[in-house]
């Protein structure tokens, strides 16, 4: 009984600390997505209407595009909802399709761990600035690296949720 407690508190801190990361980064992204909005429908105005563009506004929206991005993928490693091929999963036996799916979130994982690997170096290695915002490369760069870190917390977090509830479902 205290097991099965226990193992309902692990669950449920599971998922509280996955929402919490899902909820930040995903703050973080509706700022980026709205500045992006503003910054591009100002560099538009001032660029046709006015006739007197902005020379910083395109850059700033892809920068902020680029963060946005890469904050946004923890959210669909979160809800299993990245891109991926699953028709086949519904052909084959339950035992092969949870392990393919393990398989999958393993490459996923290295994958994500090289991206931040990678990503931390190229970030922290920058000495550019952008060209038309004063702006050091190093922030537009951090987005690389932390969004392939909250995206392996989230799936680690996932797999932690399936592997302990289902051997809660198994030992009931």
């Amino acid at each position: 009984m205290a097991e099965q407690a226990s193992t309902e508190r692990f669950l449920v801190f599971i998922e509280r600390l996955g929402r919490i990361i899902e909820l930040a980064s995903g703050g973080v992204c509706v700022v980026f997505c709205a500045a992006m909005f503003a910054v591009t429908i100002l560099g538009v105005f001032f660029r046709y209407v006015m006739t007197s563009p902005f020379e910083w506004t395109e850059e700033m929206a892809r920068f902020l595009m680029l963060g946005l991005g890469f904050l946004a993928i923890n959210i669909a490693v979160r809800r299993d909802e990245h891109i991926k091929i699953d028709f086949l999963l519904g052909y084959l036996p339950p035992v092969v399709a949870g392990f393919l799916a393990w398989l999958v979130d393993a490459l996923i994982a290295f994958f994500l761990i090289y991206l931040t690997v990678k990503g931390w170096s190229m970030a922290t290695r920058t000495m550019m600035t952008a060209g038309t915002v004063e702006l050091s490369m190093f922030w537009p760069y951090l987005t690389v690296p932390l969004g392939a870190f909250l995206s392996l917390v989230q799936l680690v977090l996932r797999a932690l949720g399936r592997a302990v509830g289902g051997l809660a479902r198994a030992g009931a």
